[in-house]
């Protein structure tokens, strides 16, 4: 077991180092994106908003009558409340794909002291975590990695390299 966790363990601490750095890289311009992304959805709350203002004031000068200004309403009402969501869910996936990211990480360079450290509920959850199945290849068993664990268990490449991996 622990073979299999050294696999997943980047030995080169200034490469460790550096794929950490431009995980935090990525992650930054991801929450860029995002941020864009959420002005975006806001400015097109605030202004539902604003045609929200202009209906009630339509049907308050008795411009439109009951009818059209009810279904107009809960258009605009059901509109809103989808982009809030996007706006919601938008953030949330942004800062859960932040904390993934960084803990797998770190969880994958930590493997071994914690399989020590761990009981077995403990070590069968680990298991669970960076693993999605195991195969059998003659008597030995194989592991089918998860994301991004599979990755890691190939061997990173570096950017600047021949294509070696290690």
């Amino acid at each position: 077991m622990l073979a299999l966790f050294d696999k997943l363990r980047v030995e080169d601490a200034e490469f460790r180092d550096t794929f950490r750095e431009q995980l935090r890289k990525a992650t930054n311009w991801d929450l860029n994106g995002s941020i864009e992304r959420d002005v975006e959805l806001q400015g097109k709350r605030n202004q539902i908003i604003h045609q929200q203002r202009q209906l009630l004031n339509l049907r308050l000068l008795e411009e439109i009558n009951a009818d059209t200004y009810a279904a107009k309403a809960q258009e605009l009402r059901d509109e809103e409340a989808g982009l809030r969501l996007q706006i919601e869910g938008a953030s949330r996936n942004r800062n859960e794909t932040i904390d993934i990211a960084i803990k797998a990480f770190e969880l994958s360079q930590n493997l071994r002291a914690k399989w020590f450290a761990a009981d077995w509920a403990a070590k069968r959850r680990i298991l669970e975590i960076v693993c999605l199945n195991w195969k059998l290849d003659g008597v030995s068993l194989v592991p089918e990695w998860r994301k991004p664990f599979d990755l890691l268990a190939e061997g990173l490449q570096k950017k600047d390299s021949r294509g070696e991996r290690i």
